[in-house]
């Protein structure tokens, strides 16, 4: 395809932007908006450096509105330059546009492709003079440079290394490719920009994986909805190998060897999953797209199979299914065994899908998933989420008014039209006022619509509170609140 934005001549990009990675480009076009706009307003900047990087913030939005990302993704680097007093020079624009790759993140020690490429074509990248060295880094040990600086030929994308990993070498790493203008030194505070970190799990797991794969192969019954959680983990595997997915926190022994009891159980003629309380993910097959989606589940100690309140918990941008779980420590599950309730937090497919298309079919799906599995009191499920969570929890709710007893929308905002659709759902929403990310006013118009239609809103603002200190402390109360509403009956009855 041709690849033309404002600043340059038609490129030719045969795949660059083409299918998912398209896709990729709008999400991370999204997600550095959010990132760009809290710098903006958290750092110290002169009044001319504010105002060009209000000017800059201006024309990528209007960018990404176009569909012209890469633009879009350019002005944000332009501005991050301006807002860290540093000049905007070739370098620091093809820096700001490259994006590494390795050939496989998933390895036993030995060679590794590493590969760095521009993910959106930049006006003044023939004339960038920039090195490359890679290093190998252990968290809380010294790196180690595998290959030594050499030319980046900005006529010759992608530039590549191979690089050896040591047989010594086991666990997690980041392979760092470090870049350097060939005069003069990396800006400061941009560091971030000329190092791109590719993380690396290093251990012997193929044979592992062949195992699993052949024994989900042998299943006779195809259709049970478990297998998708066994067969979900080959799929995250192949994830983390190539690199979408971090492998931080992960233990594939312990995941193969649990995708292995569920295959062993289903072979039995058991349910895999009969009996089993607290936390822990499954997966389905999602009807949209025929892709394997995970989710994670809380289900409380005393739970008998009676009718069980259930929350759908929603993450924020960059997260997944387990920041729920984990960003916030355990508050949440704590608080939901207190009360008796059910926890399910869905992936939302892409990290900045704001909950929209799939990503909102994902959420009905999930909770259907749990429906047939456990016996969910229909009249108590809840809605709540942080961030685009908090985003999530209104348009989900809005176009899905019959389905939740109450909402929790944290630092979030939406569609002030919409809250009409939702004003029989006690709704308990918080917002810090010293929110860097979204702005406190979000909440607030939706809160003064949802009052102005006569909603039942609890509204708690917090002085001071920040994008994500107000979050943890409002699991609590918020279980608190909802566990005084169904849908048959308000908290006066």
């Amino acid at each position: 395809m041709l690849l033309c934005n404002r600043r340059t001549l038609c490129l030719v990009a045969p795949a660059l932007f083409a299918g998912s990675l398209w896709a990729q480009v709008a999400g991370l076009a999204l997600s550095t908006s959010v990132g760009y706009n809290t710098q903006r307003l958290s750092l110290k900047l002169s009044p001319e450096q504010a105002k060009e990087a209000e000017r800059l913030g201006r024309e990528a939005t209007a960018a990404t509105r176009a569909g012209n990302y890469g633009d879009a993704l350019n002005d944000y680097a332009h501005g991050m330059a301006v807002m860290h007093n540093v000049e905007w020079t070739p370098e620091v624009e093809l820096a700001s546009a490259l994006r590494g790759k390795l050939d496989h993140a998933m390895i036993s020690p030995g060679k590794v492709t590493v590969s760095i490429s521009p993910l959106y074509p930049t006006a003044t990248a023939a004339a960038a003079k920039l090195n490359a060295s890679i290093f190998l880094v252990a968290t809380g040990k010294d790196a180690v440079e595998v290959a030594p600086a050499v030319p980046v030929n900005p006529a010759s994308f992608p530039f590549t290394e191979q690089i050896t990993v040591p047989a010594s070498a086991a666990g997690n790493y980041v392979v760092e490719v470090r870049l350097a203008p060939v005069a003069g030194a990396v800006p400061d505070g941009l560091n971030g920009v000329f190092a791109k970190n590719l993380p690396i799990h290093v251990e012997a797991l193929s044979a592992d994986a062949d195992r699993l794969r052949d024994s989900i192969g042998k299943v006779g019954n195809k259709s049970n909805p478990a297998l998708a959680t066994a067969e979900y983990t080959l799929a995250l595997y192949g994830m983390v190998d190539k690199g979408e997915v971090n492998p931080r926190g992960l233990d594939f022994k312990k995941e193969f060897a649990t995708a292995q009891g569920i295959v062993d159980s289903i072979q039995a003629g058991k349910d895999p999953f009969a009996g089993k309380h607290g936390d822990f993910r499954k997966a389905y097959l999602s009807g949209v797209d025929k892709t394997l989606q995970p989710y994670r589940l809380f289900i409380p100690e005393g739970y008998d199979g009676k009718p069980t309140p259930l929350v759908v918990a929603l993450h924020g941008m960059g997260g997944d299914e387990n920041s729920m779980f984990d960003s916030y420590g355990k508050e949440l599950t704590v608080d939901a065994q207190k009360h008796g309730f059910m926890v399910v937090a869905p992936k939302g497919r892409a990290p900045a899908s704001m909950y929209r298309g799939s990503a909102e079919q994902d959420v009905l799906d999930v909770l259907a998933e749990v429906e047939r599995d456990y016996k969910v009191d229909r009249s108590r499920v809840y809605l709540m989420g942080h961030s685009m969570g908090g985003y999530g929890t209104w348009s989900v709710a809005i176009a899905h008014p019959e389905l939740f007893a109450a909402l929790g929308p944290i630092s979030g905002g939406g569609d002030v039209n919409g809250m009409v659709k939702i004003k029989d759902v006690p709704q308990y929403v918080t917002h810090g006022n010293n929110d860097k990310t979204v702005n406190v006013e979000s909440s607030r118009s939706m809160v003064a619509a949802g009052k102005k239609v006569g909603a039942p809103i609890t509204y708690v603002e917090v002085e001071g509170g920040s994008h994500v200190s107000v979050a943890q402390p409002a699991f609590a109360p918020m279980l608190d609140f909802f566990a005084k509403y169904s849908k048959t009956k308000t908290a006066s009855e």
